[in-house]
């Protein structure tokens, strides 16, 4: 099979190919790392010369692959941070919601009703953390 791409499409795919490898490899280390995932980057990017990428993508023979250039890994790592404080702020608030919901110790005629209360709590944290961020967050010392 082959694919045509565009250069406009190839930088498309090139850009999700960094963001998927990102996310699925940047917090593993080298052993447990996804290797299919590494290879298809590398592969994607191999062509990088001949779809107009040249100034994104390096070859670096001393460590015997293509590496994206700071400036393109730059411009990568703004959307990456972007969805990290999204999903930051996202799990926070559904996991103390979730807390919370175990500690009020309720039962519900129905499990719409306890995710009903759940959203609620919910709410109230993203609220808070959408008008103070951190600034009320405190860790009770045990006595």
């Amino acid at each position: 099979m082959k694919i045509n791409f565009t250069e406009k499409q190839f930088k498309a795919l090139l850009d999700l190919a960094f963001l998927g490898e990102w996310m699925a490899n940047s917090t593993r280390s080298h052993d447990d790392r996804f290797a299919d995932y590494d290879e298809l980057f590398q592969y994607i990017c191999s062509h990088a010369k001949d779809m107009g990428c040249a100034d994104i993508v390096t070859y670096d023979s001393e460590l015997n692959g293509y590496y994206p250039t700071q400036e393109y890994e730059d411009q990568m790592h703004a959307i990456i941070d972007d969805n990290d404080d999204h999903v930051f702020w996202e799990k926070l608030s559904a996991n103390l919601a979730k807390r919370d919901l175990d500690r009020e110790g309720g039962t519900f005629e129905s499990l719409d009703d306890r995710f009903l209360r759940l959203l609620e709590i919910e709410e109230k944290y993203e609220t808070e953390f959408e008008d103070n961020g951190l600034a009320n967050v405190v860790i009770k010392e045990d006595n």
